[in-house]
């Protein structure tokens, strides 16, 4: 059975020919969050700068908020210009506290963004979003390299309870190292509980936004940033089912 979104499921027939189906699941749209760059890559390896972060969280918000990310003013910090390609989104996220700068007033929006700031700002973007997943980890033993004196271990913490981020397999969290673009959706799709329909983008590549260095659905993080840079709609069930 089919609906009017593309979505499909599968029953059962009887013996008296009597088909029983699955009740529907509810349907949401999911805004693309994730942009490639003009020569086509999305540079999954690559690191995020501070600007791109506040973005990727802006976009997703004003989604929900139904408001749109225009016609904002002056973000209040000394190295946001107005009319700069990020200066709304800052000055968006800044009104919620989700988007903070340093003690000299600067947000330096070009500089990469760390592990435990982008956890930060997702702990505090998930606060104000209100809407994803929220099943706490049965057990969390914490990472031996974040102590409860680091500026960022609440967050932290907070965030692996959730499951929204993971650590590394010696037991580390590495939160100074950069983060890529690959580890913030899947951070991203974790938190908001949002999981890739394989099968259709399988069998709808030519209609989704592709990159020329993410071809090969090998790659870890293959599934999670098609989820992050293609809007579509989803019927929500035990799996996530697309439809555009």
């Amino acid at each position: 059975v089919k609906d009017d979104l593309g979505g499909k499921e599968r029953g059962e027939t009887d013996e008296d020919g009597k088909l029983t189906v699955p009740e529907a699941a509810g349907t949401v749209r999911h805004a693309a969050y994730i942009v490639g760059y003009p020569d086509g890559t999305v540079r999954p390896h690559g690191n995020m700068t501070r600007a791109e972060a506040v973005s990727v969280f802006a976009r997703l918000l004003a989604e929900k908020n139904g408001d749109r990310l225009s016609g904002y003013g002056a973000a209040g910090f000394t190295d946001v210009p107005v009319g700069a390609w990020y200066a709304s989104a800052v000055r968006y996220l800044s009104g919620y506290g989700v988007a903070t700068g340093y003690a000299d007033k600067t947000f330096r929006p070009n500089q990469t963004i760390t592990r435990a700031e982008f956890t930060t700002m997702a702990v505090k973007f998930f606060a104000v979003h209100g809407d994803g997943n929220a099943e706490i980890m049965e057990k969390y033993d914490g990472f031996k390299d974040v102590s409860s004196g680091d500026w960022a271990a609440e967050y932290i913490e907070d965030a692996a309870k959730h499951g929204w981020i993971v650590g590394y397999g010696d037991g580390s969290f590495h939160g100074n190292a950069k983060i890529t673009r690959a580890e913030v959706v899947t951070l991203v799709n974790n938190l908001l509980g949002r999981e890739a329909d394989e099968e259709y983008i399988a069998e709808n590549l030519r209609r989704l936004n592709t990159f020329t260095d993410l071809t090969s659905t090998r790659y870890w993080a293959y599934f999670d940033v098609m989820e992050a840079a293609n809007s579509h709609h989803a019927a929500l069930g035990e799996t996530e089912r697309w439809s555009k």
